[in-house]
């Protein structure tokens, strides 16, 4: 077996995490508060937020399409802050539903929020000591 690079093989570093919603205006309302930023682009069934220069975030509501279409309610969906307490305080103070930030093990904290529809969302950072 020959070793391949995951670009000779056509993945090209983006990535979309999907996170699906059943009320899509809404959520892309929240989202927008909670990201502080617009979508930069949206399809019939999907809004595209861009994270970074290779991620986005696409809200959808594609479930509703078909109810032979048994995809997932939410993926797992896992946010990284540069200063975790930081961010547990400005979602707080926008009135974000947020549990209490962990320490889980050495320099890793995280916290879950709670979307619209009570979807879980962590979000993790690392401390420098």
């Amino acid at each position: 077996m020959t070793k391949t690079s995951i670009q000779s093989n056509g993945i090209n570093g983006n990535v979309v995490i999907w996170h699906f919603v059943e009320d899509l205006l809404s959520a892309v309302e929240w989202y927008s508060d909670l990201l502080g930023t617009k979508p930069t682009s949206n399809i019939d069934v999907a809004y595209f937020f861009s994270l970074n220069e290779h991620t986005k975030l696409a809200i959808s509501n594609r479930f509703k399409a078909s109810e032979k279409n048994k995809l997932p309610k939410s993926a797992a969906m896992d946010l990284q802050s540069d200063d975790i307490f930081e961010t547990y305080r400005i979602f707080k103070e926008k009135g974000v539903r947020v549990e209490e930030i962990q320490n889980p093990i050495f320099n890793y904290y995280e916290f879950y929020l709670s979307d619209l529809e009570n979807n879980l969302i962590r979000v993790h950072g690392f401390v420098r000591e």
